[in-house]
């Protein structure tokens, strides 16, 4: 899959938490977004890319099974510009199973489960 190399493996799964601090009353909330989508098209990448650009953070949880049924090119493609384009706001991308990835703020940390 190119760029996306770095990805955690299909069968680890994830922990994610996210660096808010100690909240208190009066103490503003940092509010993040979740976003799900299925990704049939290449065509989408410019709605999924401005999901990246807006001033509130978002986890987006996009499943690639789709289009890497259509056209495994198509498929690399649109993964290795998604990465390239989180990654330059400071987002990160991880595989998530086998069909979906998952792109997380910088706010939000990662990690591995223990057990």
């Amino acid at each position: 899959m190119g760029k996306v190399g770095n990805l955690l493996p299909i069968d680890q799964p994830l922990a994610a938490q996210t660096n808010l601090g100690e909240m208190s009353e009066g103490k503003k909330q940092l509010q993040i977004w979740l976003k799900t989508v299925s990704v049939h098209s290449y065509s989408q990448l410019p709605e999924i890319q401005d999901d990246f650009c807006r001033k509130e953070p978002v986890i987006l949880i996009a499943r690639i099974t789709p289009i890497f049924t259509k056209s495994m090119e198509e498929g690399t493609k649109l993964v290795n510009e998604l990465y390239s384009a989180a990654t330059k706001k400071n987002y990160s991308v991880f595989r998530l199973g086998e069909e979906r990835i998952i792109v997380v703020p910088p706010n939000v940390q990662v990690k591995d489960h223990l057990w």
